[in-house]
């Protein structure tokens, strides 16, 4: 039987024979908080993908299965192709990536299928040119695979992100107008760190960007970046209030299908991944984040802005300023249904949602106790459902930072068999509506509160739960039913 957590189902008659993410005769085998969320337009990625495309996806998928079977027909005739753990470079070429890079000696190499050499450089030296080199040479739909190593790299390219050309981006890894698959050898042995004295508060960085060229040129329509750890390398960069965007991965242009599995996402000044949106418009359809590590991130661990049918699945954020993110746009009350959730998530920091009108939030394991500006669990303008999660905060911050909630605005949430524990449980305020199921609430200033220095017309309902503390601190405006 397949893993718990793991991205497929498997037979009972088949144990081994494992579905790829991208060839379409798997998408029946997808679990179902993935169903329909990769390549759901089976028509179309019937027509996008070959025998070749699925290959390259399993070598992609390797760290998750240890040792993967694909079922290809060959000359008409079945056969099982098995992935090693640790492929030799020969090897990796042989199995499909278009260009490699990996440690040999005392050298790092990038090569391409054939096994022509296309750059070289010292183990210890700014491979940043060598990188860049092997993203070139990879054609559009095609793999880059990084071996074991570790490897230092500057931010060098400089980008505009705004179409009038003003928001300059100093990046590492730029990857622009195709569609790619980047995998490593796995978190503990593929590390790319950035160099010291890159980022300053004038000098804004994205390490490995990932868009159209121009403003509103479209992205993607399938990219992947699996199994490997970036290294921001914040103590040695000028730290400081992060700018919009900055980060370890930032993504932008209107996009399908992004994949971003088994990533370590390490001590940034900004976002750990960054799914944007250019500022306006739509982003990304059908983008997963999953088994994602985002750690000592001086924004948001992992965001999605702007995005549609997208999932957050199985990730952590620690000691980052907010853990998980899932943002918006001030048309959240007109636009089509956004259609995002987060789920199986553990975090010591802040969780938000902030205008996004159709939201699911289920399994959250959110422990805020220590950081001192946190909100908890923050809903602004959010339409949508919180489940089976423990929501923690500080008992003795006496003010909304020690709130479990701070549910704002016009959000309209149901929260259901829940544990909230802070100074409050249920904060609601502005015109906000909160319906509480089934929940255990421990609040010393206020099981449901509706308390604001602005004048409010919050409603909570309550069915079902118990509490501990101060059952209510209503404000004259608001509303509270109880049964």
């Amino acid at each position: 039987m397949a893993k718990e957590g793991s991205l497929f189902l498997e037979e009972n008659d088949a144990p081994n024979r494992y579905m790829v993410a991208g060839c379409p005769e798997g998408l029946e085998r997808l679990r179902p908080e993935f169903a329909g969320a990769v390549y759901s337009r089976r028509a179309n990625a019937s027509a996008r993908y070959t025998q070749k495309n699925c290959l390259r996806q399993a070598i992609k998928m390797k760290k998750l299965f240890g040792f993967v079977f694909l079922l290809l027909l060959v000359s008409g005739v079945a056969c099982a192709y098995p992935v090693p753990y640790n492929s030799a470079p020969s090897t990796l070429i042989e199995s499909g990536s278009d260009v490699i890079i990996y440690q040999q000696d005392r050298f790092i190499v990038a090569e391409n299928a054939d096994g022509r050499k296309i750059a070289e450089a010292p183990v210890s030296s700014d491979v940043v040119g060598l990188f860049k080199a092997a993203v070139d040479t990879v054609p559009d739909g095609g793999s880059l695979h990084i071996g074991a190593g570790h490897y230092l790299v500057s931010a060098p390219y400089s980008f505009a992100l705004n179409p009038d050309g003003t928001n300059i981006f100093h990046i590492a890894i730029p990857v622009l107008d195709k569609d790619m698959h980047i995998s490593g050898d796995g978190v503990d042995e593929t590390i790319i760190q950035l160099l010291p004295g890159q980022r300053s508060p004038s000098r804004h960085v994205a390490m490995m960007l990932i868009r159209g060229t121009r403003g509103f040129d479209p992205g993607y329509e399938e990219f992947s970046v699996t199994d490997l750890t970036l290294d921001g390398n914040r103590a040695g960069q000028t730290d400081g209030q992060p700018h919009d965007g900055e980060g370890l991965i930032l993504v932008g242009s209107e996009r399908t299908d992004g994949y971003y599995h088994n990533l370590h996402l390490e001590n940034s000044w900004g976002s750990g991944i960054y799914l944007g949106n250019n500022g306006a418009g739509n982003s990304g359809t059908n983008e997963i984040v999953y088994r994602v590590v985002a750690r000592n991130c001086g924004a948001e661990g992992i965001i999605l802005d702007t995005c549609h049918n997208s999932h957050v699945v199985d990730c952590e954020s620690w000691q980052c300023r907010e853990g998980v993110v899932l943002y918006g746009n001030n048309d959240w009350q007109s636009r089509t249904p956004d259609e995002v959730s987060a789920s199986r998530i553990k975090t010591d920091s802040q969780v938000t949602v902030w205008q996004v009108n159709d939201f699911k939030l289920s399994e959250i394991d959110m422990d805020c106790t220590n950081p001192p500006g946190s909100y908890g669990l923050m809903i602004r303008d959010g339409t949508g459902t919180v489940e089976n999660s423990v929501l923690v905060s500080s008992k003795t911050r006496a003010d909304s930072t020690g709130g479990a909630t701070y549910i704002s605005e016009g959000s309209d949430v149901k929260i259901t068999n829940c544990i909230l524990e802070g100074y409050f449980g249920v904060h609601a305020i502005g015109r906000a509506k909160v319906e509480v199921t089934n929940c255990q609430i421990d609040a010393p200033g206020g099981c449901y509160c509706t308390t604001d220095p602005a004048p409010v017309q919050s409603t909570i309902i309550a069915e079902g739960c118990t509490w501990v503390g101060t059952k209510m601190a209503m404000q004259e405006g608001a509303t509270f039913q109880e049964s």
